[in-house]
C-alpha cells in the first residue's frame, strides 16, 4: 500500500522559550521541520483529502504562542501532538532547531515521532 509524506522544512516561528533570564525577557526564532505521513494517501486533486500547509503552520504558531516552553524538547512534543490531532494525519515527527547562545554549537534539536 503507498505511503503519502508530506514536508515542511525550517518553518520559522517566533516563541518564548528557554531556561535563563536572557532568553525569557523576549522570544526568540525557532524553525520547525515536519515530517507527516497522510492516513491514506489523495485520491483526488483536492485540499480536503490532505493536511493543508496553511493549516498546519498556523496550528505550529497557535501551540507556540500557548506558554513559555522552558525545553525545546517541550515544544517539539507539543507541535507533533497538535499536528498528530489533524485528521489525515496517521504519523508526525517534528524537529524543533534553535541557535544556542550558550554552548559553541551551531544549532540544537529536539526531534519527537508520534
Amino acid at each position: 500500500m503507498p505511503q503519502m509524506d508530506i514536508e515542511i522544512a525550517a518553518l520559522r516561528v517566533p516563541v518564548a522559550l528557554g531556561v535563563h533570564d536572557f532568553e525569557r525577557a523576549a522570544r526568540q526564532d525557532v524553525t520547525v521541520d515536519l515530517v507527516i505521513t497522510l492516513k491514506s494517501v489523495p485520491s483526488h486533486d483536492s485540499i480536503g483529502e490532505t493536511a493543508h500547509y496553511d493549516e498546519v503552520a498556523a496550528a505550529v504558531q497557535q501551540t507556540a504562542d500557548l506558554k513559555h516552553y522552558d525545553l525545546i524538547e517541550t515544544l517539539a512534543l507539543a507541535i507533533a501532538e497538535r499536528v498528530k490531532a489533524f485528521p489525515d494525519v496517521a504519523r508526525v515527527t517534528a524537529a524543533v532547531h534553535k541557535t544556542p547562545r550558550t554552548v559553541a554549537a551551531e544549532r540544537l534539536s529536539a526531534r519527537i515521532s508520534l
